[in-house]
């Protein structure tokens, strides 16, 4: 047997076995998959309006007894017609009715501001829940907003109760840019309905604690929805989406505002 030959066929099959490998955990995961067409652009007959140009877009704490505040996401303040104020954040960032671990308090505030931040500990109407990518309207958690907020960090729902396929929108990570300051991301809607619609972002990032982050219309200047989901595609990345038109209807619908800590895991 020629040994040499056996160890340079080794040291070839070696390395093409870990490509191989690779890729299928690239495929698996979605890395490897292409992102589907983009529609066209679409026919906005809403009217146009300015972007936030504040840190709408807030980091979000939580609490648990007998512990100190980490931080687990991101949120944001939506104003309703009646004048009330909603805080908004994901089901999935917290572990709520546990009592094993009760959750005390959720904050919400800017990223690297700490005299921007508020506590809460009641709920606006039962939490939500994470089902998965085929109902992202059922992952939320409302927060009863009794604190006087600065007026530049209250999201408007946009009107339409969703963006439209093609629309052009703007995530506002509630982690900021690392300093402080805001950091805006862009992206596709490429699908829409009910329950969820979907944005292809412009480019990769880390999308890790930004579920919760409110998306907004580059054209009526509103909000369409929150972040709940990401997916990665080759070189880009696919967000999923709950609607705006859900979050206002059970933000306006709530008749119950129970305490964070007495909810049980029959609640959920």
């Amino acid at each position: 047997m020629n040994i040499r030959f056996v160890i340079k066929a080794l040291l070839l099959a070696i390395p093409l076995a870990i490509l191989i490998s690779a890729g299928w955990v690239l495929v698996r995961t979605g890395f490897a998959r292409i992102p589907d067409p983009t529609p066209p652009p679409p026919t906005i007959l809403a009217p146009q309006g300015e972007m936030p140009t504040s840190t709408v877009g807030l980091q979000e704490w939580a609490q648990y007894r007998g512990e100190s505040y980490r931080t687990v996401g991101s949120g944001f303040f939506l104003q309703l017609d009646n004048g009330e104020v909603a805080g908004v954040t994901t089901a999935h960032s917290v572990s709520i009715g546990n009592p094993n671990r009760p959750l005390e308090r959720i904050a919400l505030g800017t990223a690297g501001h700490p005299e921007r931040k508020w506590e809460f500990a009641t709920l606006r109407g039962a939490p939500g829940h994470s089902v998965g990518p085929e109902d992202l309207s059922a992952d939320y958690l409302l927060l009863k907003v009794d604190h006087t907020l600065p007026p530049d960090l209250l999201l408007v729902p946009d009107p339409r109760g969703a963006p439209q396929p093609g629309e052009r929108v703007t995530l506002y990570s509630g982690l900021g840019n690392g300093s402080g300051g805001l950091r805006v991301l862009e992206g596709t809607v490429q699908s829409v309905d009910d329950k969820a619609f979907w944005v292809l972002m412009d480019r990769w990032f880390n999308p890790a604690q930004m579920s919760g982050s409110p998306l907004v219309s580059q054209h009526t200047g509103h909000a369409v929805g929150m972040v709940v989901v990401g997916s990665p595609r080759l070189g880009r990345l696919l967000l999923g989406a709950h609607p705006i038109r859900s979050l206002v209807g059970l933000a306006t619908s709530a008749t119950e505002f129970p305490s964070i800590n007495e909810i049980g895991t029959e609640s959920r």
